[in-house]
C-alpha cells in the first residue's frame, strides 16, 4: 500500500500505545483472538509513528492475549501534530488548554478521513474473499460488539468521540461545510463573505448552529439571485426571484427565521409558472444525510409527560450563565421546531 499509509512492518506489541480517547469497554475478544488464532491477522492496525494504535485497538488486544509477541501494522503517516497530540492523550496527560470549536472540526475532519480509508480497506477485502476477522465473525476487525455497533459504526461518530468524548458530529460536519465554502474558488463573493464571516465569528466563541443556519440562508440567496440574473429564464421568474431576494435580505430575523424566510423564497421562485428547473449549485448544509426515525405515540406521551412544568424548575440567569453558546443555540432551536410541532398537532386536530 502506498500514499499515507507510509510502510507495513512488524512491531512490537509491548511497544503499542492507546490513548483514553478509544473506548474502554472493548467488548467480548475470544471470537476475535480464536479469529486470529485460526486464520492469522488479515487486516493489520494502523498506528501513528510515535507507535499509538488509531484504528485496531481490538485487534491489539486479541493479540496481546493470544500471546503474541509482534503484530503486522500499517505506520500511517502524514498526520498532523496536534492530532497525535490528541490520540497520545493518557489519563494522567491531559491536555491543558480544551479544543476550540475549529480546533477540534480539523482534528474531525483529519479523523474521519482516517476511519472513512479503513472503512473502504474492509469493504474491499470482504469483496474479494476475506475470512471471518474482516467479515461477521468479530464484527468488522475493529468494529464494536453488536451492542455497540449503532453507536460507533460510522467513521463520522467514532471521529467525533475520539476528539470530543462525545457524538458531535452533526456539530463538526456544519463547521467542516462553512470551511469548504469558505475555500471554494467557485462560490460567488456573497456566499464567500457569509462563510468567512461566519468562520469568525466560531472562532470568537459563537455557536456553530446559528452560523449554520444563516449559511442556509446565504445560499438561498445565492441561488435567487443566479435565478434573477439567468437569461435563460423567463423574465416573470427573473423579476420575481429578484423582489423575494430584496424582501428577505431587508427582514430583520433571528438566524433561523432566517433560514427559513429564504428557504421560502426560493421554493416560490422554483415553483412558479414556467420556471425552468435546474439544478441547485450550492445545496442547503447539512449534518446528516439520514432520515429521522420516525418512533410511536407512546413514546411522544413518556418524553412529553415528564417534561411538565419543566421551566419552573430553572433559573435563566444562570443558565445564561452556565450554558455555553452553542447549547443555548441548540435549545432555542429545539423550542422552536417544538413550537411548529405544537401548532401542526393543533391544526390537525382541529381538522379531525
Amino acid at each position: 500500500m502506498s500514499g499515507q499509509y507510509g510502510i507495513q512492518l512488524d512491531r512490537a506489541l509491548d511497544s503499542l500505545l492507546v490513548g483514553t480517547r478509544h473506548r474502554s469497554d472493548l467488548g467480548d475478544l475470544d471470537l476475535l483472538a480464536k479469529s486470529l488464532s485460526e486464520h492469522g491477522l488479515l487486516q493489520p492496525p494502523t498506528i501513528t509513528p510515535e507507535g499509538f494504535v488509531l484504528i485496531g485497538v481490538r485487534r491489539v488486544a486479541a493479540a496481546r492475549r493470544l500471546g503474541w509477541r509482534t503484530i503486522n501494522v500499517w505506520v500511517r503517516s502524514g498526520l498532523s501534530d496536534r492530532l497525535g497530540q490528541l490520540l497520545s492523550e493518557h489519563a494522567d496527560h491531559a491536555l491543558h488548554k480544551p479544543l476550540t470549536t475549529l480546533e477540534a472540526a480539523a482534528l474531525y475532519r483529519e479523523l474521519k478521513a482516517v476511519l472513512e480509508e479503513e472503512a473502504a480497506l474492509r469493504q474491499a477485502a470482504t469483496r474479494f474473499g476475506a475470512q471471518p476477522e474482516i467479515s461477521g465473525i468479530s464484527g468488522g476487525g475493529d468494529s464494536p460488539p453488536p451492542s455497540e455497533a449503532r453507536e460507533y459504526g460510522k467513521a463520522r461518530e467514532q471521529a467525533a468521540r475520539m476528539v470530543t468524548g462525545r457524538d458531535s458530529h452533526q456539530m463538526l460536519e456544519r463547521v467542516n461545510r462553512i470551511e469548504d465554502l469558505a475555500a471554494d474558488s467557485t462560490v460567488s463573493a456573497a456566499v464567500l463573505g457569509q462563510a468567512e464571516a461566519e468562520l469568525v465569528r466560531i472562532r470568537d466563541g459563537a455557536g456553530v448552529l446559528a452560523s449554520h443556519q444563516r449559511m442556509n440562508a446565504a445560499l438561498s440567496l445565492d441561488e435567487l439571485d443566479r435565478i434573477a440574473a439567468d437569461p435563460t429564464q423567463p423574465e416573470s421568474v427573473r423579476e420575481s426571484a429578484g423582489r423575494e431576494a430584496a424582501r428577505a435580505r431587508q427582514a430583520d430575523l433571528k438566524a433561523a427565521e432566517m433560514e427559513r424566510l429564504a428557504q421560502a423564497a426560493l421554493e416560490r421562485v422554483k415553483g412558479s409558472s414556467g420556471s425552468k428547473r435546474r439544478p441547485t449549485p450550492r445545496t442547503a448544509l447539512t449534518a446528516d444525510d439520514e432520515m429521522p426515525k420516525l418512533r410511536s405515540s407512546r413514546a411522544f406521551w413518556a418524553t412529553w409527560s415528564e417534561l411538565d412544568g419543566w421551566w419552573r424548575h430553572y433559573d435563566v440567569e444562570q443558565m445564561v450563565r452556565e450554558l455555553s453558546g452553542e447549547q443555548l443555540d441548540l435549545f432555542v432551536s429545539i423550542a422552536e421546531g417544538t413550537i411548529r410541532f405544537a401548532t401542526e398537532l393543533q391544526e390537525a386536530r382541529a381538522a379531525a
